[in-house]
């Protein structure tokens, strides 16, 4: 990879190993532990290079739904388990030959346990599988496993710290990746998260609403099986990886409505978006920067 774009790239799938690496919130008293959330982005048409060539007008929308099973074994520990879907709809001009694929696709899922050993300190693992692909061929192609393992340490109410490895088989780049991240929360009103689930600041208006600006990064790797239009790459892309790659910076509003239903949204700029082809040397990086919109909301039962 350029070297020149290691730190952005490395940012953005360390932000997504460490959020799979976090422990998720015990269920309010009176919960049955099961929860659902879906999210939607829509960024703006923005231009994408490669080898010399730029293709204009490329815009990018996503969806994406979890649903999670949490469970209580014993005091100090607790198994998660998760069943997520995400759908990348990729638009480009009908008179512009783009090479790639309309849609990206992934159906994972994954089991967490959390161990608490004292006040101090927690160990978390989690395992799981996915399939990812390009088009269509979802379940029967693509397959993936993650894993990770982290120790999380509160130093004090106002500072914890998180470090352990991820791993994650279908990524070329950065297949084994260290997490280390802090949270820091100087007052009742104000947070600084390194790391997880992303990097930035938090300020809280009251115990429902909050705002922050941070940055957060999005992607994944896909099986490509059939070139999506044969003859633009240098050569064929059949049977080859994509691997997608968002780096965002936005200023967000998260509000919780009640114990059940919690939404927020986010408005910002796509700093960085990079898709590879793996194996075949082939590469469109975004020129400048687009506009992206996120919304997203948690059902929790």
């Amino acid at each position: 990879m350029n070297s020149k774009f290691l730190p952005a790239t490395t940012l953005a799938l360390f932000l997504a190993c460490a959020l799979n690496a976090q422990p998720i919130e015990p269920p309010a008293e009176g919960k049955i532990g099961l929860s659902l959330s879906t999210a939607a982005t829509a960024s703006g048409k923005g231009d994408l290079k490669a080898n010399g060539t730029t293709y204009q007008d490329i815009s990018v929308r996503n969806a994406s739904c979890t649903l999670n099973q949490h469970l209580a074994l014993g005091q100090r520990r607790r198994l998660s388990l998760v069943l997520d879907y995400e759908r990348n709809e990729i638009n480009v001009p009908t008179s512009t030959p783009v090479p790639l694929p309309e849609r990206l696709q992934s159906l994972g899922a994954s089991l967490r346990y959390f161990q608490s050993i004292n006040p101090q300190w927690m160990l978390s693992a989690s395992v799981g599988a996915a399939s990812s692909v390009t088009e269509n061929g979802l379940l029967s192609e693509g397959w993936g496993v993650r894993a990770s393992s982290t120790g999380i340490y509160n130093r004090s109410r106002q500072l914890t710290f998180v470090f352990g490895l991820a791993f994650n088989s279908t990524a070329e780049d950065l297949r084994i990746m260290p997490i280390v991240g802090c949270d820091w929360r100087p007052t009742d009103k104000w947070s600084i998260a390194i790391g997880f689930p992303r990097t930035g600041v938090t300020y809280k208006l009251n115990k429902q609403v909050s705002l922050n600006l941070a940055v957060s990064g999005a992607g994944g790797a896909y099986y490509v099986k059939d070139d999506p239009r044969p003859g633009i790459a240098p050569r064929s892309l059949a049977d080859s990886r994509l691997q997608y790659l968002d780096l965002r910076l936005g200023l967000g509003c998260n509000w919780k409505i009640n114990d059940t239903f919690r939404i927020s949204g986010t408005v910002g700029q796509v700093l960085l978006r990079q898709i590879k082809y793996i194996d075949r040397d082939y590469k469109l990086r975004s020129e400048g920067t687009t506009p992206f919109l996120s919304l997203s909301g948690t059902l929790s039962l």
